[in-house]
């Protein structure tokens, strides 16, 4: 959606001490004159800042050299100075780029990202979940060297009461006071682990949008309030602690913002919401890994008083992949160096897979993919059991030489190995739970096996209903799920995989994410039961390095890689789930393949 809509000033900045109020003489319209404020927004970028895709090996479609070439133009060609850019968090995580910049090149003591970031020329930014899991050593490195502030208004330090980031920033452009207020989802106890961020916690973020706004208004008295929100629009995981995406609740709930640029959701979107006493509020998404960016032409009108009494906002999205101008070289030359480390980086022959492993088998059965991540784990943790989910909806590796951009196509995140303490009972449980968000109940061969339907964001593509990265299976017992059987009853542990018995009352050792281990997926809390607190006292162990890095090292050591699905589970009625199977694969990836989508939209 691209358009435009205006609001009158609630708020105002009247001198005869009134609200706002919209003049109604032709004499002041006729008087009136024009402010201009253009903002560029991204967000979710995710260690896109080449225009080239190191984990498939292909041209990217986005990138922050792009984003640098179109801001760049308009500056330099259209003379717009005033233009504000802004990120809307979760750019230190997820691609080779990334995770070199975090781990391998840590010197000098800037981080390599704040340096880019600076040359683009952002002015504000929100900090995201997943800048927050990369750790303090990593974050603080990368806020400490951005020449601009990083905000996070309810992240509050536990040691001093108040925001442990910035919680705003005022803008001033052409005489324009424009408040940028923060905020970042209080999800993150349920992803991240509390050793990574128990110096603070998380507010509720509509209740501290309400109170940030008030204070902002007292005491800075701006022309524009502007919320940055790293929390997507609706649904998520909600808790009687928090809510991860409150941006619909805020903006119907909290007067006072004018415009409410948001990421987290990875979702392209322009979306008007009605708020408190039926004023609109423009809420933008620019979409995810720097496919797009949204920009809002603002204009503001002022009455002969010098009151601004009419807000008027343009939105339109951009394709950033399209963008090659003569700007794009500069980016090019400045960080040409960085460029090539990673490329040599990502480009390391560590050995060989001798066949062809493919996700898209784990969502049917034991698969040679899953069993690999198993098989690790195990050996790693050294535990009885090991737990693992796809981690991407449609990736693979073919045969032959193993590069260690390949290993980001086997594993998406920087999440470390953790050992607990599970019964056998809390065991089944938990696979219960998996395995009820992953298929349905059928009653014939014609059902449908897995939880498929409508993309919210893409109607016409069919996906899964519920998050893959949560379809946990087991490996080290021997088990059947029955599809026939209804939710919690599905699921049939017959042996160890050595041929022990499994006995409920038992207690085993499990190997799983950091994720799942800090309640991620809510499989050890609704699934097996246990209380957060509970599962912090069932925690043995964890591993210093992520489990990509020991995936690494796991190629080297081997040099050739044969993996093979170990059966350690199937579905029954063996024949009504291959029939399901043939039927579904269509369904999910036929089109996937003929739109040669990204794997990351899901």
């Amino acid at each position: 959606m691209n358009g435009s809509f205006s609001l009158s000033d609630e708020q105002g900045n009247a001198d005869d001490g009134s609200k706002g109020a919209c003049p109604n003489t032709t004499k002041s319209t006729q008087m009136a004159t024009h402010k201009y404020i253009k903002i560029i927004f991204t967000s979710d970028i995710h260690g896109n800042y080449f225009p080239y895709d190191f984990r498939h090996e292909k041209r990217g479609k986005g990138g922050l050299q792009k984003i640098y070439a179109y801001v760049e133009a308009i500056r330099r060609e259209k003379h717009e100075e005033n233009l504000i850019l802004v990120d809307g968090g979760d750019i230190l995580q997820g691609e080779p780029t990334a995770y070199y910049f975090n781990n391998i090149d840590t010197e000098p003591n800037q981080h390599k990202v704040a340096d880019m970031c600076n040359f683009i020329g952002y002015d504000v930014g929100v900090i995201g979940n997943h800048d927050i899991e990369t750790g303090h050593k990593t974050f603080d490195r990368f806020i400490s060297g951005c020449k601009f502030p990083i905000l996070g208004a309810n992240a509050i330090s536990n040691d001093t009461g108040k925001p442990y980031f910035k919680p705003f920033s005022i803008i001033v452009k052409d005489g324009v006071r424009i408040a940028f207020i923060g905020f970042i989802t209080p999800a993150i106890p349920h992803w991240i682990p509390l050793q990574v961020w128990k110096d603070m916690h998380f507010d509720d973020i509509k209740e501290s949008a309400r109170m940030w706004i008030k204070k902002v208004r007292e005491t800075e008295a701006p022309d524009l309030i502007v919320g940055l929100f790293h929390s997507g629009m609706e649904e998520g995981i909600i808790t009687d602690e928090y809510c991860e995406n409150a941006v619909r609740e805020t903006a119907t709930e909290v007067d006072g913002f004018d415009l409410i640029l948001y990421g987290h959701d990875h979702t392209n979107n322009i979306e008007e919401i009605t708020g408190p006493s039926n004023r609109k509020i423009l809420c933008v998404n620019p979409g995810s890994y720097a496919y797009s960016a949204s920009e809002i032409q603002i204009r503001l009108t002022y009455d002969k008083k010098g009151r601004i009494f009419k807000k008027k906002f343009a939105p339109k999205q951009i394709y950033i992949g399209s963008i090659h101008n003569k700007y794009t070289w500069e980016f090019d030359k400045r960080f040409k160096r960085e460029y090539d480390k990673v490329e040599h980086f990502a480009e390391q022959e560590i050995g060989e897979i001798k066949n062809r492993i493919d996700i898209t088998d784990a969502y049917f059965g034991s698969s040679a993919y899953i069993d690999l991540i198993h098989t690790l784990q195990k050996e790693v943790s050294h535990a009885d059991i090991s737990f693992a989910a796809p981690l991407f909806f449609n990736a693979s590796i073919d045969p032959g030489t193993i590069k260690i951009t390949n290993l980001f196509n086997l594993y998406r995140f920087e999440d470390k190995l953790y050992t607990l303490r599970l019964k056998g009972s809390e065991i089944k449980e938990y696979l219960e739970m998996s395995y009820s968000i992953w298929t349905n109940q059928m009653t014939s061969e014609d059902d449908e096996m897995l939880m498929i339907g409508p993309m919210k964001n893409n109607p016409e593509r069919i996906g899964f209903k519920n998050f893959l990265f949560n379809f946990d299976s087991a490996f080290g017992i021997i088990y059947e799920v029955d599809l026939r059987k209804p939710t919690g009853e599905k699921i049939n542990i017959l042996h160890m995989s050595d041929g022990t018995p499994f006995e409920p009352e038992h207690t085993y050792t499990v190997a799983m994410t950091a994720y799942r281990a800090n309640g991620g997926g809510e499989l050890l809390t609704k699934g097996a039961g246990l209380s957060k607190e509970e599962i912090q006292n069932r925690i043995i162990t964890s591993t210093e390095k992520d489990i990509r890095f020991y995936l690494m090292e796991y190629v080297k050591r081997n040099k050739v890689i044969a993996p093979e699905a170990q059966h350690h589970w199937k579905f029954i009625p063996e024949d009504w789930a291959a029939k399901a199977e043939k039927r579904e694969r269509k369904i999910l990836f036929e089109n996937y393949r003929n739109d040669k989508k990204d794997d990351r939209v899901q």
